[in-house]
């Protein structure tokens, strides 16, 4: 058989299987005895209380096959989603020298400007994918802290009905090329600042606040613990969610590494001579955080919790 063939067969296989998974959870007030088959699916591929969203999302730690199963689903629609820039795959001087400067750490954020396009790695389109999920029907402004590279920001100036979309981050490295990215892109609504969490919530009206959704993916234990760029840290839940309150009119997209064995080396050694150690956990920080926000748990990001936190 031909490598042509086999691609094909291979697709048309991964189609199959998902459209096998999504009758099954579809019928959603079946019974787990009336039918063998969709019983086998449903222990095998979703865990208990499982939610399904965009094949993405589980409310439990997903299983080894549910994970398979997603990264399947992601994979046909990666290439659904570029497949017309494949043509297209011959970029400028000016934009191979741009994709130079945009390669490298952390690799989560990784993307490419071909024909005047952001095109993101499978790894930054599938945390895209999740996370983008979740944003409100219609997103009319955007913050994202630790923008890093600014895709998700670029990415939440061209939908329909936001008009602001701001990225703050302490590296002035990526906060100079999110902007040399949205200036080639002409994407007007998007805007970068090196600031930090103090700098927005003492002035939101500077950075275009307070924000209808808030993205803080990744970075709130710099937050807390502060990091070797900014020395900046609170070592207070209560500071840190009382702040963002101010910004946030709707809601927060949040996950981070909220027990101290995930946390960077340098941190751990800090956090063990800190005696905020003692509530730097995820109890620790739901607790505080529902006296400002309704919290919704929406899955994992990685290995990390992904929490949806409504303004009360």
């Amino acid at each position: 058989m031909e490598f042509c063939e086999l691609l094909t067969f291979a697709f048309l296989f991964c189609a199959w299987c998902r459209a096998i998974v999504q009758d099954v959870w579809e019928d959603e007030s079946q019974t787990t005895t009336d039918n063998g088959a969709k019983t086998w699916l449903n222990k095998r591929f979703f865990p208990k209380n499982a939610r399904y969203i965009h094949g993405n999302i589980c409310m439990s730690k997903p299983l080894f096959l549910f994970k398979v199963y997603t990264r399947i689903v992601n994979g046909i629609n990666y290439f659904r989603s570029i497949r017309n820039d494949f043509n297209a795959w011959s970029s400028s001087t000016f934009e191979n020298k741009l994709n130079k400067m945009l390669d490298g750490y952390p690799r989560n954020h990784n993307y490419k400007v071909v024909e005047r396009k952001a095109v993101p790695s499978f790894k930054l389109y599938e945390r895209l994918r999740i996370v983008s999920a979740l944003y409100p029907d219609m997103l009319e402004s955007f913050l994202d802290f630790g923008s890093c590279k600014g895709f998700f920001v670029m990415d939440a100036a061209q939908r329909a009905n936001c008009n602001n979309s701001v990225g703050i981050d302490v590296h002035e490295p990526f906060v100079y090329l999110s902007k040399k990215v949205r200036d080639y892109l002409n994407i007007k609504n998007a805007r970068f600042y090196l600031a930090t969490l103090d700098d927005v919530s003492d002035k939101p009206e500077a950075y275009g606040g307070p924000f209808q959704t808030i993205l803080l993916i990744g970075t709130y234990h710099y937050i807390f613990w502060g990091s070797k760029i900014c020395c900046k840290a609170y070592y207070n839940h209560k500071e840190i969610l009382s702040r963002l309150h101010a910004i946030c009119s709707d809601r927060i997209i949040f996950s981070a590494r909220l027990e101290i064995e995930r946390l960077p080396r340098f941190l751990k050694e800090k956090a063990r001579t800190n005696g905020a150690q003692r509530i730097y956990n995820k109890s620790g920080f739901l607790k505080e955080a529902r006296e400002f926000f309704h919290i919704e748990e929406a899955g994992y990001l990685g290995k990390d919790s992904l929490l949806i936190m409504k303004k009360t």
